[in-house]
């Protein structure tokens, strides 16, 4: 008799543990996550993407809508284009950047990476067809501005980010580890460091691949351009981060007429919206006019700083004297 209840208790218990997940509740270890809707509960929609605050003429793009509660998906590659930045899939991820990965995200995931920060986004992204989307509060999460959905007028507002003032000096954390020349990091106030040997060591790696998001070189043997960075510097015991956006962070502004051998050169991509100007690539000035760096094929070279790259400046950085 007793096994009898016993099992009329566990079935009744297994009942009860359905009942609250379909309700939105949970259960001991259950996921009480709201379940994602299929695709067929989702309705296509045209939204009108725009640079909030600015006078650039929007654009038109499909979003998803759900059919119940109204609540919106934005394709992420549409949301991200405006800042001249691109979706690339990378270890399982998707990584966002223009030479590197400026954000990463993975779908069903609400654990993402803005900069070197470490988030959590309000709504998982969702792979649909192949395609990923977010909601425009978790885009807001993820991009650090505004981004404000009007389901009036099915406008999609995006605040346009600009690094061009960023005069923030911090300094580089300290460390145990006597990986530089002076027994260990110091802040880049103290650290006392011959930029041509600086310039020198970076050119022995012309000609290494580029590669978007690339592991530690000593794995992969291969760079992007602020892993590029990190590595030459790590070498003379400045710890940089690992995006280009958070090592514009580092050091002290420098202008373009001020720029001296082993200074940071911070660019930004010309996007759609010309009033956008976020950090997406960094290289090193050499002297005569020179810097190197690493945007693609065929790896670390030395560019002239002509016309071009001149027009995507932003800024310099020295981070250390």
């Amino acid at each position: 008799m007793s096994t009898i209840l016993y099992s009329a208790k566990c079935v009744l218990l297994t009942a009860a543990c359905g009942a609250l997940l379909l309700a939105g509740g949970g259960c001991g270890e259950a996921d009480t996550n709201r379940p994602q809707p299929s695709p067929s509960a989702l309705a296509k929609r045209s939204a009108r993407i725009m640079a909030a605050d600015s006078a650039i003429p929007s654009r038109r793009i499909p979003i998803l809508e759900e059919r119940l509660n109204g609540r919106v998906w934005i394709p992420l590659d549409e949301a991200v284009a405006p800042m001249g930045l691109r979706l690339h899939e990378t270890k399982g991820r998707v990584a966002i950047g223009d030479s590197d990965a400026a954000y990463k995200v993975r779908a069903s995931s609400k654990e993402a990476m803005s900069g070197d920060t470490k988030i959590d986004l309000p709504d998982a992204p969702r792979q649909i067809d192949g395609e990923l989307y977010m909601t425009p509060r978790a885009l807001a999460s993820l991009l650090q501005t505004d981004v404000k959905w009007d389901d009036h007028t099915s406008d999609l507002h995006i605040r346009m980010q600009d690094d061009s003032y960023q005069t923030k000096q911090i300094l580089i954390r300290e460390s145990d580890l006597a990986n530089g020349p002076g027994g260990g990091f110091k802040p880049f106030a103290q650290v006392d460091i011959d930029p041509q040997e600086v310039v020198r060591y970076a050119k022995t790696f012309v000609g290494a691949p580029y590669e978007f998001d690339a592991d530690h070189y000593t794995k992969s043997h291969r760079f992007d351009c602020s892993s590029f960075m990190r590595y030459v510097y790590d070498r003379f015991g400045v710890d940089l981060p690992r995006s280009s956006r958070a090592q514009s962070g580092m050091g002290t502004k420098v202008d373009l007429d001020s720029l001296q051998p082993a200074d940071l050169m911070f660019f930004y991509t010309p996007g759609r919206y010309d009033s956008n100007k976020v950090v997406g690539h960094v290289g090193m000035y050499i002297g005569m006019g020179k810097f190197i760096q690493t945007y693609g094929d065929p790896g670390v070279v030395i560019t002239d700083l002509n016309g071009y790259w001149k027009g995507r400046f932003l800024f310099g950085k020295r981070v250390a004297r």
